[in-house]
């Protein structure tokens, strides 16, 4: 694959790409009799990506299933797929989102040669 322009860089240059804060979790069991789980969060890892809002016109035509309002589609870095499939739950701005699975419990995101196409929905924490 030839580099000889990257869409990253051109996109840091421009002040387009958005901090993205990924949490990931740890599962763990309280009660070794009644089998309660809680989660423990890692310390977040700061991740650079286009952050885009996702019409209603691709919510029905462009992706497969039922995406709700409000969800977020990011444009990222091939190198950062295993710490999306790691992840729990996304910080963007203020609002936090998860990472949309399917039935085969895999997440929604796509390659692409240079990129990946992830899509996040609104997530409501419980504190």
């Amino acid at each position: 694959m030839d580099k000889r322009i990257s869409i990253f860089n051109l996109l840091k240059n421009e002040e387009k790409l958005t901090k993205v804060l990924v949490y990931i979790a740890q599962e763990v069991e309280n009660d070794p009799y009644e089998h309660t789980k809680s989660l423990n969060y890692q310390q977040p890892v700061a991740i650079d990506a286009l952050v885009r809002d996702v019409s209603p016109e691709a919510l029905v035509w462009k992706y497969f299933g039922q995406i709700p309002m409000g969800s977020k589609e990011l444009i990222l870095e091939k190198r950062h797929i295993n710490t999306l499939k790691a992840a729990d739950r996304i910080k963007i701005g203020d609002n936090y989102y998860k990472t949309r699975k399917d039935d085969s419990r895999g997440f929604s995101i796509i390659e692409r040669n240079d990129y990946l196409i992830c899509v996040v929905e609104l997530k409501t924490i419980n504190t």
